[in-house]
């Protein structure tokens, strides 16, 4: 990630908390989009992403989000050979290893909210077992914070 933007992304807190630092980053409702869009739909310029993006991004954000997800480093371009005025997005090493975060994160969508449309359909499979400390932590917040009528069976 860029040494300027990390400083930009970080300044705010007296000291660095990586929950901060993340949200700062992904945060940002288009951004994720775009990297859907690359990264699980294959759509790797401009224009296909444009023309492919299901929650109509205007061009304006859609320019303004590559040039960020650029900036921070979890974008790359390369020239198109066939075309010298297209650019061809790719996913950066930070990048791609975010891509189980969204997936798990289109996962906890689908168990906890009822959309009102059909959702988009996503790879199957791509359910990640959950680390040990996520499964004792998760369990130790049920137990604290829900009463046991609301436990899930």
């Amino acid at each position: 990630m860029n040494q300027t933007i990390r400083s930009n992304i970080t300044a705010k807190a007296q000291n660095y908390c990586p929950l901060s630092t993340c949200a700062e980053v992904i945060a940002d409702h288009w951004s994720i989009i775009v990297l859907r869009d690359i990264a699980i739909c294959n759509q790797r310029t401009f224009r296909s992403i444009l023309a492919n993006n299901n929650e109509r991004i205007s061009t304006g954000v859609l320019a303004g989000r590559l040039k960020r997800l650029t900036d921070i480093g979890l974008l790359y371009f390369k020239d198109d050979p066939a075309h010298s005025q297209r650019k061809i997005y790719c996913l950066s090493l930070a990048a791609i290893d975010l891509v189980p975060i969204l997936i798990d994160m289109s996962a906890w969508a689908l168990t906890h909210t009822s959309p009102s449309k059909e959702p988009i359909a996503l790879p199957s499979g791509v359910e990640r077992p959950q680390s040990q400390y996520s499964k004792e932590l998760t369990d130790r917040l049920r137990s604290l914070h829900l009463d046991p009528s609301d436990m899930p069976v």
